[in-house]
């Protein structure tokens, strides 16, 4: 026969508390295994386009039929004009992505000869150009001739894929929460001064050694060294812009900071730049993200300053220093609003202390008023 014996109450408690840390353990992972396939793939794995915004330039009684036809698509956003000039400049100050210059010639009015030029932007991604070069050929097919395709923002010859201008996004992001995570972990109680202490030389640093190490291989675009400024310029604000929002999360996560920076600064944040797949190739929810978030306004502005002489630059700028000044305002309110809960508590507790004191006091006072009239009795007795 034999004898079963129950675990212990405080046995149980253990395996409960090991099954609690191992389950806490994998959930991390767990989580990120599905969100990355289902954010990332899901916003980049089939480039399709929305609401594309194109020019078409020619005269009136010929183009306005063609606008209306793409803009009643869901794929183009299609304006017309008469002015030629604005075909190649629309598409240089990044007003449109693409545009048609349609020509006409011939004696007679009824029978035209059409001539058709495509204007695109290599730099603007390669799934972008390859839709505005469908665009003009198909068009110049229904109009019976051919198409000239014009590039006004080639990329570099050693970025043929126009890749690693999100590569300096990324990596420099990289530098930018570690620094805070690390910090977190060594020293959870340092104060903010510290911390943005922290994140200022990683703003200053992280742009120069991962641009230099890239240009080894990438060389410098082929841009001067005022554009190469400027481009550092604007990483290091977006390099401080991460580090700041890594600031706020370590003040509501803690330790578990580093959950809350891979959802907002890589989930989110990566697929809705416009780096791996161009804005107005992705679907809905990721141009809206596109629109406000602050990776996009880097990498656009990147973007700009590199291949566009600066244009359209500034308007990223904005939202992209919004973010900047947003996140260090909410951390200076969150702080002051944590310092001042922490010392009322403090102050609460200091109260309760002195309350407890003080009814000691007052207690041993009554003892010893109660024990003085029987002590003089007996002395009187004696």
């Amino acid at each position: 026969m034999t004898e079963t014996t129950s675990s212990p109450p405080a046995v149980r408690a253990d395996r409960r508390a090991v099954a609690l840390r191992l389950f806490s353990a994998f959930l991390a992972p767990i989580f990120f295994v599905i969100a990355f396939p289902l954010l990332f793939v899901g916003a980049i794995h089939k480039p399709t386009p929305h609401e594309l915004d194109v020019l078409i330039v020619g005269p009136t009684q010929v183009v306005s039929q063609i606008t209306s036809k793409l803009d009643a698509t869901t794929e183009f956003h299609a304006t017309h004009t008469d002015v030629v000039s604005e075909a190649r400049r629309q598409v240089e100050n990044r007003s449109v992505v693409g545009s048609l210059e349609i020509a006409t010639s011939g004696s007679d009015p009824s029978d035209p000869t059409f001539t058709v030029t495509t204007y695109l932007a290599a730099a603007e991604g390669r799934s972008v150009s390859a839709t505005i070069q469908a665009l003009g050929t198909q068009v110049a097919e229904d109009l019976g001739t051919t198409t000239k395709t014009v590039d006004v923002a080639p990329l570099d010859a050693e970025d043929p894929l126009g890749t690693t201008l999100f590569y300096l996004l990324t990596y420099t992001s990289l530098a930018a929460y570690l620094v805070i995570i690390v910090l977190t972990q060594v020293m959870p109680k340092a104060g903010l001064r510290v911390r943005y202490g922290a994140v200022g030389i990683t703003s200053f640093a992280a742009p120069l050694i991962v641009f230099g190490l890239s240009s080894i291989f990438v060389g410098d675009y082929g841009a001067s060294f005022g554009t190469i400024a400027a481009l550092l310029g604007v990483n290091a604000l977006y390099v401080f812009t991460v580090g700041a929002l890594a600031i706020l999360l370590a003040q509501f996560l803690g330790k578990l900071a580093s959950v809350g920076v891979m959802g907002f600064i890589v989930l989110l944040n990566f697929p809705s730049s416009g780096g791996p797949t161009p804005a107005s190739m992705l679907p809905p929810f990721w141009q809206g993200m596109h629109q406000f978030y602050f990776g996009s306004g880097a990498y656009e502005a990147f973007r700009s300053i590199v291949y566009f002489d600066g244009n359209g630059a500034q308007r990223w700028l904005l939202q992209l220093l919004a973010w900047t000044v947003g996140l260090i305002l909410i951390t200076t309110i969150v702080h002051l609003t944590q310092t001042i809960r922490r010392q009322r508590l403090e102050i609460a507790a200091s109260r309760t202390q002195n309350f407890s004191s003080l009814a000691q006091e007052e207690a041993v006072h009554r003892h010893l008023a109660v024990e003085s009239p029987v002590t003089m009795t007996t002395e009187k007795a004696l």
